[in-house]
């Protein structure tokens, strides 16, 4: 990354949820690490980045009642997974009868320099 002008990188800061941009996207733009997003264009990718849980997020009160029209009572998003303990799952007699045995990996012979003894 150091040739292309990529030497250090930002680490992503706390992300700001809004409804409406009352002139908060001018207030927050010069902020390094700092995410503003609309409630409306939220997904995974942005509340955990990598994979990772636990970014702070600051709402905005409009944001905050915003999420009942968008996600009403009776139609949260459900799990897809019932059980998710993955590696017991993986792991499973039924799951490994089916899955293909794994493959031996050959690794190269080291190349042995001719000049030393």
């Amino acid at each position: 990354g150091r040739i292309r002008n990529r030497r250090h990188t930002m680490r992503k800061g706390p992300l700001v949820i809004y409804k409406e941009d009352n002139g908060i996207t001018k207030a927050f733009r010069n902020l390094p690490g700092v995410t503003l997003l609309n409630v409306s264009r939220m997904n995974l990718l942005h509340l955990a980045p990598g994979g990772h849980l636990g970014r702070f997020c600051i709402w905005t009160e409009p944001a905050f009642k915003a999420l009942g029209e968008i996600y009403p009572s009776n139609i949260l998003p459900r799990d897809m997974m019932k059980n998710a303990d993955l590696t017991r799952i993986i792991n499973s007699d039924e799951i490994q009868r089916v899955v293909r045995p794994t493959k031996d990996q050959r690794r190269p012979a080291i190349k042995k320099n001719p000049l030393k003894n």
